[in-house]
């Protein structure tokens, strides 16, 4: 893959990552405005409890889904550059952005 079609396919990535991320908050804020549920969580918040929690489709799991889609679309971005520089060969750059996909899945899955 070429350097011009990976800078289009991580633009089009980003797009359509934050278009997904606006359609399900507009979802999540009109759950909210037609049922009035204001309740949100306490505690520690899980992937697990955004996309199965009870009840479901609380309006509070679809805001923290499109939140978690918003925060997961940068991370694309670098796991799209990494496949790109690997199958380039460009393993100065694969080896460097790795890297950093690394310390973001450290930083997120540790806190």
């Amino acid at each position: 893959m070429s350097l011009r079609r990976m800078e289009l396919f991580v633009s089009r990535l980003l797009r359509l990552g934050v278009l997904v991320c606006g359609v399900t908050m507009a979802l999540g804020l009109g759950l909210l405005w037609w049922s009035g549920d204001t309740s949100s969580p306490f505690g520690v918040l899980s992937v697990e409890w955004v996309l199965w929690g009870d009840p479901f489709l609380q309006p509070s799991h679809v805001l923290f889904l499109g939140f978690l889609i918003l925060v997961a679309t940068p991370v694309m971005r670098v796991v799209a550059s990494v496949t790109t520089y690997v199958s380039e060969g460009d393993w100065v750059y694969a080896a460097i952005t790795g890297t950093v996909l690394t310390i973001l899945v450290a930083g997120m899955f540790l806190g």
